[in-house]
């Protein structure tokens, strides 16, 4: 059994080096910033458009009779909040140089 063991770890080692080798040789940093960068173009517009409908979804709190206008205020602040953390971890994440 020890002897299989031991064959067994010499045939993945024989067999997974090459692959080791081959996965470090692929140039990710070109495709990562131009998907970066698409996203970064694209970020604008979908916060605009989610924040349109979260002031939507909370407009009956502001015009219905007996409305609860500060869960609506509260709701649309803390949007706000999250997507400026949101914004603010992209940008952390964005300047951090990977050497």
């Amino acid at each position: 059994m020890k002897k299989f063991r031991n064959s067994a770890l010499g045939l993945a080692l024989t067999l997974g080096t090459p692959t080791l080798a081959f996965a470090q040789g692929i140039n990710l940093k070109g495709p990562a910033q131009q998907f970066a960068s698409e996203i970064k173009g694209i970020f604008p517009y979908v916060a605009v458009a989610i924040f349109i409908v979260v002031v939507l979804v909370n407009l009956g709190h502001f015009v219905k009779d007996n409305g609860d206008w500060k869960k609506g205020l509260t709701n649309i602040v803390l949007f706000a909040l999250i997507l400026g953390a949101v914004v603010g971890l992209i940008n952390y994440v964005g300047n951090i140089k990977l050497s």
